[in-house]
């Protein structure tokens, strides 16, 4: 039989509050369902531990779910962020007594499957980003990323992520291939540039060899993953001088910061690019892709980590058409899964999944709308949700972030696709060759790069909601659904409580009645169960108020926010006008600057010219002065010769 017995949390403040909220926000196994009420009131205090007291403007009355998490932030407050650690660990403890073992025990888990290089397990690794945790939950947002340093645009880039660090590494950008990495921290939000240090190979004479030349060439469509504290940097498109006939395997040791080429034996796959590169159950499964001569292909290689060995496998089942560009998931440690990418004429919106275990290929049952067929796009794994995010077809970009739940496999049940968000066509997130990664200790995803005629440099965060209460339309507002939750005191009442607790006016724990609920001592068990259901009754009334306000005010914002996008299309469109306009003026002013400069040395060189032949004229003159002298003197010569000897001889 298995021992219940309850495991007391040892560690100290914050580390215990920030072990509470990664029991929380990872749907710890083994825990039982939070009610809503208590959700509101963990995410209260968060806010209030990680931020600080409220500050923010109220939202606006239709927006139900974020006037909740307001008014619950904003009731605590100026209750210092100790206080609010201390209650929140106190919160979960009373729901969930055992939530220190059960962390530990899945924590071990984790842990187990790390070690054997399982990608799922390396991004479960908890750490505090209250940056991430702030974003607004159901729409993308560009958060701020603090530093004056960060990569530049690229797309066709490669991404993964290790403990609280995403690394990204090279890309395209105009043509150009890029061989840069960076790191952005995603606890503080910043940029880091990194420059792995190759590792030196030993020489004959025992003594250390100069240090080798990069093993890391600038490229593109090459993939990255994760392998317990490693990165493996996976083939890519390279110019020519740096191409080879097999691909190439680089290991990125991320704790040593050392670089190096892995040699493995066997016959390794051609050299590519647009393929995948995942890591499941300790082995690295390459799958399609574009070779040399950019066609594509639909290989499948393992190459076994352990052993470091290539081999080209056999499957079962009906194997997935060449493509590339595609995305390719780990799920459970076992099964590969893919989806969509494109040949030289076709993009495909299907799902196929490989069990590594069996290496079969099978097509799994799916029923709701399935995103269009795609390629360039990125996915992540966010407990049993594969998210889909941009991408584009022969016609069109993707704008839209889909989600596809996996929780069917384990019970052989029809997987169901679903439309999560839609990004504005002209943002980021609308994008080729985009990277998302998941970060679950902040229920996040993580987009970043891309191409849609711009080239982008931001990192674009998405939280589906994990930790938010339900919405209005599939819950009642701070009411329970479940037996369980009607047994729980009500939001408003719970944070009043923490409040007076807080500020010492609550008894000693002994005197309470239910060690389980935070209930002042001094009212009575009847007058709090009045209070309760007057507030309920006020809540109810308030609500059907909201929702009447809701009603009017969403039918104005949704008028409101349609002609604000016509007319920033428009300002957007005569932007770029202006743009392109601006920039053949100054081509055309260059060339004119030139064309004048070249006319003014002409100029100067005629005036230079000109002076001299002046010169040369005067010089002329001159000379013809002289020559007339002398003709003069010819003359008179030639007179006074005539009357000389001659003419004394003649007579005259």
């Amino acid at each position: 039989m298995t021992s219940n017995k309850i495991q007391a949390c040892t560690l100290p403040y914050p580390d215990r509050f920030h072990a509470a909220v990664n029991f929380i926000v990872n749907n710890t196994p083994g825990s039982t369902p939070i009610p809503d009420e208590l959700r509101l009131v963990l995410y209260a205090l968060h806010q209030q531990a990680t931020v600080g007291p409220c500050t923010e403007a109220k939202p606006w009355g239709w927006n139900v779910v974020e006037s909740a998490k307001w008014e619950s932030w904003n009731q605590l407050g100026n209750m210092s962020s100790v206080e609010a650690m201390r209650l929140y660990v106190k919160m979960v403890e009373d729901d969930q007594p055992n939530w220190w073992g059960l962390s530990k025990a899945h924590q071990q888990t984790l842990s187990a499957l790390a070690d054997n290089g399982d990608a799922e397990a390396a991004e479960g690794v908890y750490f505090a980003s209250p940056a991430l945790e702030a974003a607004p939950i159901g729409v993308w947002s560009a958060p701020y990323v603090e530093g004056p340093k960060r990569p530049p645009p690229r797309y066709e880039h490669a991404s993964a992520v290790i403990g609280s660090q995403l690394y990204i590494f090279g890309g395209n950008c105009g043509g150009r291939y890029l061989g840069d990495m960076w790191i952005l921290h995603l606890d503080s939000l910043t940029w880091q540039a990194v420059t792995p240090k190759p590792t030196e190979p030993p020489a004959e004479n025992g003594n250390s060899a100069p240090a080798a030349a990069p093993v890391l060439s600038p490229s593109a469509g090459h993939a990255m993953a994760a392998w317990g504290t490693k990165l493996l940097i996976v083939g890519g498109h390279v110019k020519a001088a740096a191409a080879s006939k097999q691909i190439r395997v680089a290991c990125y040791d991320t704790e040593a910061d050392s670089l190096s080429t892995l040699q493995p034996s066997g016959q390794s796959p051609t050299s590519r690019g647009g393929h995948s590169a995942t890591v499941v159950n300790g082995s690295l499964f390459i799958f399609g892709g574009e070779d040399a001569s950019r066609r594509p292909v639909s290989d499948l290689y393992v190459l076994d980590l352990a052993s470091m060995a290539w081999r080209e496998v056999t499957t079962t089942g009906r194997a997935p058409a060449a493509r590339s560009a595609h995305a390719a998931v780990p799920y459970k440690n076992r099964f590969l899964i893919i989806f969509g990418g494109g040949s030289v004429a076709n993009c495909y919106n299907d799902v196929v999944m490989l069990d590594t275990k069996t290496l079969e290929w099978s097509t799994p049952q799916i029923t709701g709308t399935p995103p269009t067929p795609r390629a360039g796009h990125a996915a992540a794994l966010l407990s049993d949700a594969l998210y889909i995010v941009g991408g584009g077809n022969n016609s069109a970009g993707c704008a839209d972030l889909m989600c596809l739940d996996l929780g069917g496999l384990a019970t052989g049940q029809a997987l169901t696709w679903s439309s999560v968000a839609k990004a504005e066509p002209r943002s980021a997130i609308a994008s080729e060759g985009l990277s998302l990664v998941a970060v679950r200790s902040a229920g996040a995803l993580v987009a970043f790069g891309g191409y849609n005629g711009k080239y982008h440099n931001s990192a674009q965060v998405f939280r589906p909601g994990v930790v938010a209460p339900k919405p209005a339309e599939e819950a009642e507002p701070l009411q329970a659904g479940s037996q369980k939750s009607k047994q729980k005191p009500e939001a408003g009442a719970i944070l009043s409580s923490l409040k007076a607790e807080a500020n010492g006016d609550v008894g000693r724990p002994e005197q309470r009645q239910d060690s389980s609920h935070v209930t002042p001592s001094k009212p009575s068990a009847k007058a709090s169960s009045q209070q309760s259901a007057s507030a309920a009754e006020a809540a109810k009334e308030e609500l059907a108020s909201v929702r009447r306000e809701a009603a009017a005010a969403k039918e104005a914002s949704a008028a409101e926010l349609s002609l604000m996008r016509r007319q920033l299309a428009s300002a957007q469109s005569a932007a770029a006008d202006a743009e392109g306009a601006l920039a053949e003026a100054e081509k055309k002013l260059r060339a004119a600057a030139k064309e004048v400069d070249e006319q003014q040395s002409q100029i100067f060189r005629l005036e230079v010219r000109l002076a001299e032949a002046n010169k040369k004229l005067e010089h002329t003159a001159d000379l013809e002065k002289e020559l007339l002298h002398y003709r003069k003197l010819a003359k008179d010569a030639e007179k006074k010769g005539q009357g000389g000897l001659w003419g004394y001889i003649s007579g005259s």
